[in-house]
């Protein structure tokens, strides 16, 4: 950050300081929507920052839903308010829930012992007869009263005691799990794909029944191989998205 800058903070990155100050111009009018906003080049200048920030606070507010950026013509204001979508970007097991940051608690809205039948057999890696804990949670976005994602967990019955612990943290369950029985997730297994939500789901996440959703399935893995967790998400179209960076490790395979 350069010296007596308006945007100088300490700890935080200089990106989202100078998109947070956009924002609130928008929000205020200084930039309407509908109009083009200022060059790269004359927002840096402005804020003392480089190009390089100015284009990543951009990226922040077009996620956001705020802006849209075409070339050869500049980036024009779309919105005055942040839309209820983020995008989510995966580095790390950590990173796969930095969207809990962007919701509140979980809402649980049914919990209980259950055998697999053929369905949950499938999902579970399991014998059908088995028993485990199935609880079915809802998260809002932050501030907000919008459904961000329906889910469906399911836990041995020896790690029962964490379904009443869901509600009272802002946490990812696989924390919980690990944070209360000693735990470690070692490995995470992801499954996507597109889904038409039923009626229940189209309620629940206060969407059009049949609307496109992401359907996520993820199994956790302690040592041992041993899987610990399972979680069926639900996310309406719009309001989440999903980046991945692969990395060439100059040995013919990829880093995650």
């Amino acid at each position: 950050m350069i010296p007596n800058s308006p945007l100088s903070s300490i700890g935080r990155p200089r990106y989202v300081e100078l998109a947070e100050t956009l924002l609130q111009k928008i929000a205020d009018g200084v930039f309407p929507v509908g109009t083009l906003m200022p060059t790269e080049a004359e927002i840096g200048a402005q804020f003392g920052v480089s190009r390089t920030t100015v284009r990543e606070a951009i990226r922040h507010l077009s996620d956001l839903g705020l802006v849209a950026r075409r070339a050869g013509v500049g980036t024009t204001v779309r919105n005055n308010h942040a839309s209820s979508r983020f995008v989510h970007a995966v580095d790390s097991i950590a990173d796969i829930f930095q969207y809990t940051k962007k919701t509140g608690k979980p809402v649980v809205l049914e919990s209980g012992e259950i055998e697999a039948g053929e369905r949950e057999a499938a999902i579970l890696q399991c014998p059908p007869g088995q028993r485990w804990i199935r609880f079915e949670t809802l998260r809002m976005v932050a501030g907000t009263r919008d459904p961000m994602v329906l889910s469906e967990a399911y836990v041995l019955p020896a790690y029962s005691r964490i379904v009443a612990l869901v509600p009272t943290r802002n946490e990812p369950t696989y924390t919980l799990l690990e944070q209360e029985h000693g735990e470690s997730i070692v490995e995470v297994q992801q499954e996507f794909r597109a889904v038409n939500t039923t009626r229940r789901q189209a309620r629940l996440l206060e969407v059009k029944p049949g609307s496109a959703g992401l359907n996520v399935v993820r199994h956790y893995f302690g040592r041992g191989d041993r899987l610990l967790l399972v979680t069926v998400s639900v996310y309406p179209a719009g309001r989440f998205g999903y980046a991945m960076r692969l990395r060439y490790n100059g040995h013919g395979n990829e880093e995650k």
